[in-house]
């Protein structure tokens, strides 16, 4: 899956294409890497590198999230959710999301919706099980199903967009 990234205010490309519950290969601006994965308390992650251990911290922010690695600090926005989830000078724009997003890694064990379905804010979109626990992921507001990411049984992680929702606007409701 690419994601179009910003860290630090400089524009990054990123591939990922998930191999195992820990393990994934990344492409940052076409350059390959190995990774693996653990997590080691609620905002540290183990990493191994091409081989070389990094532990990362993260920390959520309203704009975007901070991440540690090696003791420097990157500042990450996702710039292709910065386009859809905030409008300037409204408050509160920016904590509506607009897409379907695992909690944690997970299974996906059922796609309870297809590209084009239309869905009421409430009904659930995706299920994936992680730890032995079924999770039913909802559509956060009503509108219709623009983009399916994954299909049953793909291993996903937090930030994977598993579906887009495109809002339906009070002119369409009326």
């Amino acid at each position: 899956m690419e994601y179009h990234l910003e860290a630090n205010e400089e524009a990054v490309t990123v591939d990922l294409e998930t191999v195992s519950d820990n393990q994934a290969r990344v492409k940052i601006d076409g350059t390959g890497y190995d990774l693996g994965f653990q997590r080691i308390s609620d905002a540290g992650i183990q990493l191994r590198v091409n081989g070389r251990q990094i532990n990362a911290w993260v920390e959520k922010g309203r704009e975007g999230k901070t991440v540690v690695l090696n003791g420097r600090r990157y500042f990450i926005l996702d710039r292709d959710e910065q386009g859809r989830s905030h409008t300037p000078g409204k408050p509160g724009a920016g904590d509506m999301p607009t897409a379907v997003t695992p909690p944690m890694p997970a299974i996906v064990i059922q796609v309870a919706v297809s590209e084009g379905d239309p869905v009421e804010k409430g009904d659930t979109v995706v299920v994936v099980s992680a730890m032995k626990m079924e999770t039913s992921l909802k559509a956060p507001y009503s509108g219709k199903i623009t983009r399916i990411g994954v299909a049953e049984g793909d291993k996903v992680m937090p930030g994977d967009i598993l579906a887009d929702i495109e809002k339906q606007t009070d002119e369409e409701t009326a």
